[in-house]
């Protein structure tokens, strides 16, 4: 109980803000250069610290980076950025302090990528992409200590709509760098970003931002309403089956909660039973006749190559199963581990096509054990939750974080982006986990106890 006293404010009355600070209204945040110098350092993890004007396969990429001068430019850049990081965290280090406290399992896991460097292909690499990572991680714990949820959906609607306009603008204007020509799909965008598949990704973890956003007024509205018909577009023309379907499962899902409204709260487990069954029934039907789920996105059995390239991973995993290759360490192109996987399939790779399987790559069973137990808190956090939250509001944000959690569960399935320390994806998953355990944290403080005139909402008042 005093854990979770902490988390609120001080002091008492509708004037209060996180930190126990005077709370400014939502539309001032953009009053600030704090706030605009943000926007700046989560573009850059939009785009993955990419150029727009780069336009080359991924994999040729990590290759450029682990010669001589790329390399160097590469953690100079990683420095800077971890910098600015840590500037923001300076800025409010006690509520920073206490969340990292909270989420003991979200911060040590860089502190465990950084411990690896001795066991790394490549020391230096692992080092400055361990730092990188702390760094973003702090400067999550900074936006839930700082910003409300609703201002948070204001900073996504901005940067979607900047990045999902460019990408539109790239794709149709500049179509030598706005489309995916280098990754052998001539016709599919990928904007601004790096690939096509990281255009769908992107794409729809904002479009998730649009629907749960409430905007306050009608330019927010307009904006709200347009970053949803410009992901939807991103995600059509992206040519990414895998943003097709996990689109269509967050239809489903929105839906579901949508429906889940008008039950009470203790049907809720019986509607979450029957789920259960009919994704238990669903994943058989994929086992026994998996040629129909294939024929569906359009891929062949082999999923286009994946499980010959998982094949190949876990017996490098073999090799190395407790502590891995080293953070970021894998994937050096023809150097080290990598290169055997690269004639096994024949062709380039920068991951694993599967988020858990290159965290294990890394960081071996040991990264994977925290990996799976932020998933099983986040899943913990947001049942408890959903049973019990206490207004509408509340609920909208649970509901938020848990759909970015699923999402990135099911992302990584076929694709990678697991505490990657440039993607602003894993940063939102990050933060999702984050949001539910001060929800979570939040319902065992008894109304009675609790401000006057406060809006829980996954804060740290």
């Amino acid at each position: 109980m005093a854990t979770a006293q902490r988390l609120l404010p001080a002091t008492s009355g509708k004037g209060v803000g996180r930190g126990g600070s005077p709370s400014e209204e939502p539309g001032t945040i953009w009053g600030r250069a704090a706030t605009w110098g943000l926007l700046l350092l989560l573009l850059y993890f939009a785009v993955a610290g990419v150029s727009p004007f780069v336009n080359e396969p991924t994999a040729m990429r990590a290759v450029a980076t682990s010669s001589a001068g790329g390399a160097l430019m590469e953690r100079f850049s990683k420095l800077l950025i971890c910098v600015a990081c840590l500037i923001f965290a300076v800025q409010r280090h006690q509520a920073v302090c206490r969340l990292s406290m909270h989420m003991k399992l979200v911060t040590c896991f860089p502190i465990l990528a950084f411990l690896l460097f001795p066991v790394s292909q490549q020391p230096t690499r692992t080092i400055s992409s361990a730092a990188l990572l702390m760094g973003g991680v702090l400067l999550v714990y900074y936006i839930m200590s700082r910003y409300t949820l609703d201002q948070v959906f204001e900073l996504l609607l901005v940067l979607g709509t900047v990045t999902m306009v460019a990408s539109v603008a790239f794709a149709l204007a500049l179509p030598q760098y706005g489309l995916d020509l280098k990754g052998g799909h001539e016709t599919a965008w990928k904007g601004i970003f790096s690939a096509k598949n990281y255009l769908g990704n992107v794409a729809l973890f904002f479009l998730t931002a649009a629907v749960s956003c409430r905007a306050r007024n009608s330019f927010l509205r307009s904006l709200r309403l347009s970053q949803i018909c410009l992901c939807l577009a991103a995600i059509a023309f992206s040519r990414a089956a895998t943003a097709y379907m996990l689109t269509a499962v967050y239809v489903v899902y929105f839906a579901i909660m949508a429906a889940l409204h008008r039950f009470r709260k203790t049907d809720y487990l019986v509607v979450g039973v029957l789920l259960l069954a009919a994704v238990s029934t669903a994943a058989a039907m994929i086992v026994v006749w998996p040629e129909l789920l294939v024929s569906l996105l359009g891929k062949d059995l082999t999923l286009t190559g994946r499980t010959e390239i998982w094949s190949a991973v876990i017996d490098s995993i073999a090799k190395r199963p407790l502590l891995g290759y080293g953070y970021q360490a894998f994937w050096l192109g023809l150097e080290g581990e990598s290169y055997r996987i690269i004639l096994a399939v024949s062709w380039i790779l920068a991951q694993a096509q599967n988020g858990f399987l290159d965290i294990v790559l890394e960081t071996g069973v040991v990264g994977l054990a925290v990996v799976l137990l932020v998933f099983g808190f986040a899943f913990r956090d947001a049942v408890v939750c959903l049973l019990r939250s206490r207004n509408d509001r509340q609920l909208r944000a649970v509901e938020w974080y848990l759909a970015i959690v699923v999402l990135t569960l099911l992302y990584n399935l076929d694709e990678s982006f697991l505490f990657d320390p440039k993607h602003l994806c894993s940063m939102l998953f990050l933060l999702a986990c984050v949001g539910l355990k001060m929800e979570w944290l939040g319902l065992r403080v008894s109304p009675q106890q609790r401000p006057t005139g406060q809006l829980y909402f996954g804060s740290t008042k």
